[in-house]
């Protein structure tokens, strides 16, 4: 990575920002042209591709402003990211922005981040206000807490109760990897993403590590990004089959981080699985998606990381109850349906 003298001379910390692209150039170009109106002075642009085709990776390699790291293959979000901020760390970066490619910060977005850093050497991690392109006026995510007894999420786009929940819960912050600035002493001290679980609550487990670590998880409400969010619960029907299976499989895989081994009948599992079912639900008739989401689960049982292979099946069991009744099983969760019925 290398140092634009003008950028040193700014006497701000160097940031290197660093941008995960995939098959379509289109969001990174725009993001990158977003980045060029930063009004920060010693910012350094790092793309990592992760395996993408040559006709993808032709617009960006006529960029002089850009340093392009190119994978050979999809190592997911995860893995991919890493390689970025493995260069970037190693190039005496201060602090990496990580933001996802589809993003668009405003101006000031890096200045007041880093600024919030400078302030407070025990954040680890530090988001900005994250709006969805299509309401850019209304805040559309915040932040989120980490339930330790429950080992369950609760989020909010509130900043009022974001303020609230970092007063009251410092320890159970969690931020999400959209647009994450991460400083260099957290890197060294717990290292990057894990890579096992490739893609989805990659975050959630770097903010618990955060913590664990001695660092914070903290926000800055001065600092705006735009995005688009997906949202696999209200719209499921346009998620590829690999979302459903990532987010059925991580979750169960995170608790056993957390826990040292499978939580098949605890409060958190059986809520876990009741918020899968409602998306099986949702999803009936696509079986694709279906066997997608069961497989997840199951692997996350079993405790298999890794890449999505689309031609794995779940077992015949889970098929035939699961995918095939969600709402008996929904019902039995909600205390519907007397035990003796099944």
């Amino acid at each position: 990575m290398q140092t634009n003298s003008a950028s040193a001379a700014s006497g701000e910390p160097s940031v290197a920002v660093v941008l995960l692209n995939w098959n379509d150039p289109r969001p990174t170009l725009a993001c990158l042209e977003a980045l060029r109106r930063l009004d920060y002075g010693n910012a350094l642009f790092v793309v990592v591709d992760n395996g993408s085709g040559l006709d993808a990776l032709q617009p960006l390699m006529a960029l002089p402003d850009v340093e392009l790291l190119c994978n050979g293959a999809n190592l997911g979000f995860a893995g991919g990211v890493n390689v970025g901020l493995r260069h970037a760390f190693a190039a005496n970066a201060e602090y990496v922005w990580l933001l996802n490619n589809d993003a668009i910060p405003t101006p000031g977005a890096l200045k007041e981040l880093v600024a919030r850093a400078e302030t407070e050497p025990s954040i680890g991690l530090l988001s900005p206000l994250l709006h969805d392109q299509g309401e850019a006026q209304r805040t559309n995510a915040c932040f989120g807490l980490f339930d330790h007894r429950a080992l369950g999420t609760t989020h909010t786009d509130d900043p009022g109760q974001a303020r609230r929940w970092l007063a009251e819960h410092p320890a159970d912050i969690l931020a999400f990897g959209t647009a994450l600035l991460i400083r260099r002493q957290l890197f060294e001290a717990i290292g990057g993403f894990d890579e096992r679980l490739f893609a989805y609550a990659e975050d959630v487990d770097y903010c618990l590590r955060c913590t664990k670590a001695g660092f914070r998880v903290s926000f800055c409400f001065d600092a705006h990004v735009f995005h688009t969010f997906k949202d696999a619960m209200r719209d499921p029907d346009s998620c590829p089959p690999y979302l459903h299976y990532y987010i059925s499989r991580n979750y169960p895989l995170l608790w056993r981080k957390l826990s040292g081994g499978p939580l098949l009948f605890t409060r958190a599992a059986l809520w876990f699985l009741r918020q899968r079912l409602l998306q099986i639900d949702r999803i009936a008739g696509n079986q694709v998606a279906i066997d997608a989401a069961l497989a997840g689960i199951w692997d996350g049982v079993l405790g298999r990381g890794g890449a999505y292979d689309p031609g794995r099946k779940p077992p015949w069991l889970l098929k035939q109850t699961l995918g095939r009744f969600p709402r008996t099983f929904i019902s039995l969760l909600d205390g519907k349906l007397p035990i003796r019925s099944l």
